[in-house]
């Protein structure tokens, strides 16, 4: 399972940089993708909100007992649903369609790892102490802690 996160518009737009600033998630699985990509209405989100929520849920949801967790992105209609199968299988599905069907680890380890790329790559553009930074590097931290007490 791949996962992708961007920020949308370049460095010389205006205003500059800050974490509610809209952007895009991608996910190709075994079974198939899902984008906010290319849209009429533009599911464009703010992406450095709508990670750390994602973060925040799947972390919740892999460490309860629901059967069910819906992730919608900020200011979009984008959303991901996460079903609890037998054996602790995972399926991901977007719009009632089946995207990939993994481990409660794989998913997680796939949307840390696509989270943290994100970070690496776009949080140095935003202020210290910008809130859609710190929010997100918290969100971080702490599924990372989640990841490492699972192991």
């Amino acid at each position: 399972m791949r996962w992708r996160c961007c920020r949308c518009g370049d460095a010389n737009e205006l205003p500059p940089p800050s974490g509610f600033d809209l952007g895009h998630m991608d996910v190709s699985g075994s079974e198939g993708q899902a984008s906010s990509r290319d849209h009429t209405p533009d599911q464009a989100m703010m992406i450095y909100l709508s990670v750390t929520l994602l973060l925040d849920g799947l972390r919740r949801f892999l460490s309860g007992r629901a059967r069910t967790y819906a992730s919608s992105a900020v200011d979009s209609s984008f959303s991901l649903d996460f079903r609890r199968e037998k054996r602790g299988t995972i399926a991901t599905s977007h719009q009632g369609s089946l995207v990939h069907r993994s481990s409660a680890e794989e998913v997680a380890a796939a949307v840390f790892d696509a989270a943290e790329e994100f970070a690496r790559t776009h949080l140095s553009e935003l202020p210290a102490d910008d809130a859609g930074r710190t929010d997100l590097e918290q969100s971080l931290a702490e599924f990372k802690k989640f990841l490492d007490q699972r192991d």
